[in-house]
């Protein structure tokens, strides 16, 4: 009789590839790249300013951009997905107004919005690589487990981050969100889950957010890794739930064997 293997549930934006430190990193390039400062200060301003426009935008609403945040709403692809057309013209609208809470608007300020927004999605899809020592110890843990990719966003986008960071190969299975119509939090999530198992076991669940990741470790009653830093961690207390600072220190004990101690 064929046994199941045991299946490893991870995240991806801040686990595997870097989120926002490569969008804060891209918005700071972009800037340069107009000629403009690139100073924390300024990241900042861009930062809230973007913010401001997604959330003033209707459009976010929508089922499918239900949990993109504001800076990866610069970098979505709306083309592809089946979401008021309005929504082709975000991150120029957003980056016009980046412009004017940086006091840099000018008669050109739309040309130059929209030169920004052209160098933001490339530079933001460049950055997009595994964080050290992921490809080598997803190849280790793919050896005994199935690895299942839980990631909030977007559909086009996740899967997109996925592909530029070579990372498709090592997943037995990928779940979106906005695929399956709730977030990681939502109890239908890990109900979703479950019905996939079909009674196989979860070793671990690995991710780095305390709202999502944890909220679904919880709820389908899988032990977790938090990737934190564990001496300033605010989740410390939780009695399934280890703690370490990177994605490899993590699943160490993974990797040697198709069981992870916890």
């Amino acid at each position: 009789m064929t046994v199941a293997r045991p299946v490893l549930l991870l995240d991806l934006d801040d686990t595997l590839v870097p989120d926002v430190p490569a969008a804060r990193r891209a918005i700071a390039d972009t800037l340069r790249g107009c000629a403009l400062p690139d100073t924390v200060a300024a990241v900042d301003t861009v930062l809230a300013a973007v913010r401001e426009a997604w959330r003033a935008e209707p459009g976010r609403e929508h089922p499918e951009l239900a949990q993109v945040s504001s800076w990866e709403a610069l970098w979505v692809d709306f083309a592809g997905l089946e979401v008021p057309a309005r929504l082709r013209e975000h991150d120029r609208r957003a980056w016009r107004l980046a412009l004017s809470r940086l006091s840099a608007a000018a008669p050109s300020a739309d040309r130059v919005a929209d030169r920004m927004a052209v160098l933001f999605r490339a530079r933001r899809a460049e950055l997009t690589r595994p964080l050290p020592g992921v490809p080598g110890r997803l190849a280790e843990l793919a050896a005994r487990h199935d690895l299942w990719l839980v990631t909030q966003g977007c559909r086009t986008l996740q899967r997109r981050k996925v592909e530029l960071a070579g990372l498709t190969p090592f997943f037995a299975r990928i779940f979106v969100t906005a695929e399956l119509g709730f977030a990681k939090d939502d109890p239908r999530f890990a109900a979703a889950l479950r019905a996939e198992l079909a009674g196989r076991p979860v070793h671990l669940l690995v991710g780095d957010s305390a709202r999502t990741d944890l909220a679904l470790a919880e709820t389908g009653g899988w032990p977790a890794v938090h990737l934190c830093d564990p001496s300033t961690c605010q989740e410390i207390s939780r009695p399934t739930v280890r703690h370490a600072p990177d994605f490899t220190s993590a699943t160490a004990q993974c990797a040697q064997y198709a069981h992870c101690a916890h």
